[in-house]
């Protein structure tokens, strides 16, 4: 794609899933690539491998995102490794399961908002700071999720936070588009990643998901990393402030009796 050779990419929850994915396709199109996890040390250093094989420049750096006050001098960190930053990925996040009722003290849920939705926006922000203060543009890319826009039952910390990280890309992209920082929005459906494959694989669970997708299958961690490449690269250098649904068709249907 169109200006990625040379790019200069921080990716948060780079050592699994998603990120891994977004990782290796950035690697193919010649990013420069600063990798972030938190406690999954075996998985970042297969990401690490793997990235440079394909030839890519690559750096590590590590965070716990639910430690808020680490994050100004986790993204210094980061926005050095390479002299600056062209891009962020804030893929990095946590999928909590529980009804209000359980979570009464709300712990869950203050840590979910926390992770999913406040280390985005701040590292965002900084982000916008270090690009302005540069004088140069920008492109972030957030990782959110179908259920921002059509959640179901044990999802409200996270249904929340995805639906806030989709207000507030919107929001920062106003604030930001007049110093060239573009800021857009994937949500991705089911995607199998290494904690879900022997879930959602089993046959009676892949009929059930797959059935109700119109193109009758999951999606991949690296059909995720092309989206993500698309949106930084100089191809969408006019959008901004966008939420980019990739579902397999599953929220559009809705839930409607087949006919």
């Amino acid at each position: 794609m169109k200006g990625l050779q040379g790019k200069r990419v921080l990716i948060t929850g780079a050592s699994s899933g998603i990120g891994a994915g977004m990782a290796k396709v950035l690697a193919g199109y010649g990013c420069k690539l600063v990798l972030h996890y938190n406690a999954n040390q075996a998985g970042i250093e297969q990401t690490l491998q793997t990235v440079t094989d394909l030839g890519a420049k690559a750096k590590v750096v590590r965070c716990d995102f639910a430690d808020l006050d680490s994050l100004e001098v986790f993204f210094e960190e980061a926005w050095q490794q390479f002299g600056a930053l062209d891009a962020l990925v804030n893929n990095a996040g946590i999928v909590t399961k529980s009804t209000a009722l359980k979570d009464s003290g709300a712990r869950q849920f203050n840590r979910t908002l926390a992770i999913n939705l406040q280390a985005p926006y701040l590292l965002s922000t900084a982000f916008a700071k270090h690009c302005i203060a540069a004088k140069q543009g920008g492109r972030i890319v957030n990782n959110s999720s179908i259920h921002g826009q059509a959640t179901c039952e044990w999802f409200s910390a996270y249904a929340a936070s995805k639906a806030g990280l989709d207000a507030i890309s919107k929001v920062q992209a106003v604030e930001w588009g007049q110093h060239g920082i573009n800021v857009n929005v994937l949500a991705p459906g089911v995607v199998p990643v290494e904690r879900t494959n022997h879930i959602l694989h089993k046959p009676e669970m892949a009929e059930k998901w797959t059935s109700a997708m119109p193109t009758g299958r999951y999606g991949t961690v690296e059909e995720m990393g092309e989206a993500t490449a698309y949106l930084i690269s100089d191809l969408t250098a006019w959008m901004t402030g966008q939420v980019i649904t990739i579902d397999g068709g599953l929220i559009a249907r809705g839930n409607y009796p087949r006919r």
